[in-house]
């Protein structure tokens, strides 16, 4: 017995897990534990890792490791990649980017993909939560999401003329930058998808869950995706948690869809509210927002965007006005 173990007995001390004198202590991280209790702690931790296993973010699973992974946006692409072989050999800054568009297009992620490029170290930081330089990050490439809502911009316009930092932006309203931040960027504005481009997004996300998804349903989601990145992933995973519950098959898929009242082009029951509303007579976006319940800023950045360009919606000076394109699919 050595010398600890002889004290401990000695002076009786009690495990500080179970209570037991009956045992010899050790000092573990400044507690005395007994030998069953560190047994018990040590055959604990791979299940505490596996639980952690199992809880892994959907989103992280899912997203792109590698510029390369990312699809779509290939002049955007093309664009980042002379930047990163030219930086290699003047060894200058990378310049100022502003990753502009719709919702989820993967502005954030084509940044964060050309941010670990550059420096793996990055920071990332939401605009409206910087009250002023202090709390700004340091570091060589800082991400600024939702760049529109930056409450003070002259210490940011200080910090990019004269720190050698590069500044990554991130914002779905580039038009409500100053003129003075927008000029200071180079401005790449991401597009929305083709229906192949979104198949291949649900494929590759499919693999990195390896999960077998067929053809059917991979271009049964990337139709209804909206021509968004986003809401293909967000149709995978209903659909993915569905089918390994009750396994796929094409008839199980076209019921999974009526149930979510989603019809071929994507139109859901916000969508098929606001165009019951249309006719040939103009209406004001108030009054369309009195009738569907829905506020005037769901309609015009989440809603019409996507009305207007499949060409379900006219807008007039005098209001909006149903188009040419009729929704035919409607579940009540």
């Amino acid at each position: 017995m050595g010398i600890w173990e002889t004290f401990f007995n000695a002076v009786e001390l009690n495990c500080d897990k179970c209570g037991s004198h009956n045992d010899v202590l050790h000092p573990i991280d400044g507690k005395f534990l007994c030998t069953r209790c560190i047994y018990k702690l040590k055959s604990q931790q791979p299940k505490e890792k596996e639980k952690k296993k199992e809880k892994a973010n959907w989103n992280h699973i899912i997203s792109p490791k590698m510029i390369d992974d990312f699809i779509g946006q290939d002049f955007i692409k093309e664009e980042l990649d002379t930047m990163l072989k030219a930086q290699k050999l003047h060894h200058m800054t990378i310049p100022h980017c502003l990753f502009s568009g719709g919702f989820g297009l993967g502005k954030t992620t084509i940044a964060t993909l050309f941010a670990q490029n550059i420096d793996r170290d990055y920071k990332y930081i939401v605009a409206h939560n910087v009250n002023n330089i202090s709390d700004f990050p340091d570091g060589k490439v800082i991400i600024v999401d939702e760049i529109h809502t930056i409450r003070d911009e002259e210490w940011l316009l200080g910090i990019m003329d004269r720190e050698e930092r590069t500044i990554l932006g991130a914002t779905t309203r580039a038009g409500d930058l100053s003129p003075p931040l927008r000029s200071r960027f180079i401005s790449l504005v991401l597009q929305p998808y083709t229906v192949p481009e979104l198949k291949q997004i649900v494929y590759g996300a499919c693999r990195n869950i390896k999960f077998t998804c067929p053809d059917y349903a991979l271009v049964g989601i990337a139709q209804r995706s909206k021509q968004v990145a986003r809401n293909s992933l967000i149709l995978l995973k209903r659909v993915y948690d569905r089918a390994i519950l009750y396994g796929l098959t094409k008839e199980h898929l076209d019921k999974w869809f009526k149930e979510m009242e989603i019809d071929e082009d994507g139109l859901d029951n916000a969508d098929r509210a606001y165009l019951h509303c249309l006719s040939d007579k103009p209406i004001g976006i108030q009054n369309l927002s009195s009738m569907t319940g829905l506020d005037v800023v769901t309609l015009q950045e989440t809603i019409e965007p996507y009305l207007l360009k499949q060409g379900y919606v006219i807008r007039t000076p005098r209001g909006r006005i149903k188009g040419h394109k009729q929704h035919l699919t409607i579940w009540g």
